[in-house]
């Protein structure tokens, strides 16, 4: 996929795409991820706005950075159990939010029930 200077998409998400488009094709198995340099290279940009896009593949578990080693693509099955281990996470958290969002609420409901009793007295 090529990118557009011209398109509304930024281009570090427009690389990532294509990145990512990449990855799931295979493209990069069995070998590093390029580096920086050459993909800046590649897509005619500045080095960190290719370092947003790979950013963003970190994040999404695609790629890993091991310091002085390189970055790999992560294989399949690791991309697939890093995102049900997030989806898990993430559910764990929103239940999480709701038990301290009803704790907050019925604190405050007697803060604001103490406080109409003194207003009365």
């Amino acid at each position: 996929m090529p990118i557009s200077r011209d398109a509304p998409s930024p281009l570090h998400l427009q690389i990532a795409e294509d990145l990512r488009q990449r990855i799931r094709a295979g493209e990069f198995e069995q070998k590093s991820f390029p580096s920086l340099r050459s993909l800046a290279k590649y897509y005619e940009t500045a080095q960190v706005t290719v370092h947003d896009a790979v950013k963003a593949l970190q994040q999404e578990k695609l790629i890993i950075s091991v310091s002085g080693k390189g970055t790999f693509v992560l294989p399949v099955e690791e991309n697939a159990s890093a995102a049900a281990n997030e989806s898990g996470n993430l559910e764990e958290q929103v239940a999480s939010l709701r038990t301290e969002l009803e704790d907050v609420k019925e604190r405050l409901s007697r803060l604001e029930g103490s406080t109409s009793q003194s207003k009365g007295l």
